[in-house]
């Protein structure tokens, strides 16, 4: 006896699927190059029904899945390296972009886009410094 296995899966960029339209346990695939990723809804009763994103890491200058095709929200522990200044490293929590501490870069000069508590060498000013937000300001170390 031949037991077919179903998935849904796209090659569409952005194209995520909606947790509401598919079943426990169903694997949905996005194989565009552009964002690709291996998803399946969480255990949370409708509407309030989660999608998850089993990886890969995305990588690039502004948040994954932007502008949406399917599912138009992120990922409850989905990733990004953010290449838009020093690449950072962000996690979504559910509500907002985190970022694991501690951030630390060297290059000649300071990041344009820092955040809070990142660690920097500068190399032209040959110090330590770390990125206070509520001062908008880098302080030697």
């Amino acid at each position: 006896m031949t037991v077919q296995i179903l998935s849904r899966r796209s090659d569409l960029l952005n194209d995520r699927p909606t947790p509401q339209r598919i079943g426990s346990g169903e694997l949905c695939l996005n194989s565009n190059p552009g964002d690709p990723g291996l998803y399946f809804k969480d255990d949370v009763a409708a509407p309030s029904t989660g999608l998850i994103k089993a990886g890969p890491t995305f990588i690039g200058a502004a948040a994954p899945n932007t502008p949406a095709a399917g599912f138009a929200s992120f990922c409850k522990g989905e990733s990004w390296l953010d290449t838009a200044s020093t690449h950072i490293l962000k996690l979504w929590d559910g509500t907002a972009w985190q970022y694991p501490k501690a951030i630390a870069s060297n290059s000649a000069g300071k990041p344009s886009n820092p955040v809070d508590g990142q660690l920097h060498y500068d190399k032209t000013a040959a110090g330590f410094f770390m990125y206070d937000a509520t001062t908008a300001a880098w302080v030697l170390i």
